[in-house]
């Protein structure tokens, strides 16, 4: 397997009353959930990881975890400039990419590893995790799928490459909907 980790912790937090990455939840900022689950993965689920942020506090954590840290100064330009940032580091690598946004604390790590051996037993060259059919984070695409990725603009995530190439998708149902759950506003807590 050849699969790069690309954590997505670069966003505004529009609809949140602040920042939403660095908001403690139960004590703990809520970026730090997403990363300790990875921690519990077999250490070769990986080949590479790397990180988009903005976040100084987020730099100054994970400067000695492994990963390799992405600056993306320019949110405002979207997700889909912090995919073509990550893209860019790997532009000479041939590798699939496995995209998982931050702001997910309830998603588990049997579950990302569910989804990787899902997508390589599947044969297919998009993935994602989802809950009653509708596709969420994680995603993962194949290294095919790099151009389609760097054609996406403003705030459009892969989201749009996955629902235009439905047959080539293996999509994971979650076991709640608590895993796709992403934080939005200060209503959503940790339940």
């Amino acid at each position: 397997m050849n699969m790069t980790l690309i954590l997505l912790a670069a966003g505004d937090s529009v609809r949140f009353n602040g920042n939403k990455l660095l908001y403690k939840i139960n004590g703990k900022p809520m970026y730090r959930y997403i990363i300790e689950e990875i921690d519990q993965l077999p250490k070769d689920l990986f080949s590479r990881k790397l990180i988009v942020t903005q976040y100084d506090e987020i730099m100054e954590f994970m400067k000695d975890s492994g990963y390799k840290i992405i600056v993306n100064r320019d949110s405002r330009l979207g997700i889909s400039h912090s995919i073509h940032l990550a893209l860019k580091e790997l532009e000479h690598v041939n590798t699939d990419f496995l995209f998982a946004v931050c702001d997910q604390p309830y998603l588990k790590s049997k579950t990302i590893e569910a989804l990787v051996n899902g997508f390589y037993e599947s044969k297919k060259g998009l993935a994602c995790l989802c809950f009653r059919g509708e596709p969420g984070n994680p995603a993962i695409f194949a290294g095919s799928y790099k151009r389609e990725l760097m054609e996406l603009t403003g705030d459009r995530g892969g989201k749009k490459i996955i629902r235009s190439h439905p047959s080539d998708v293996f999509l994971l149902e979650a076991k709640s909907a608590a895993e796709l759950k992403d934080i939005d506003n200060m209503s959503d807590q940790l339940e």
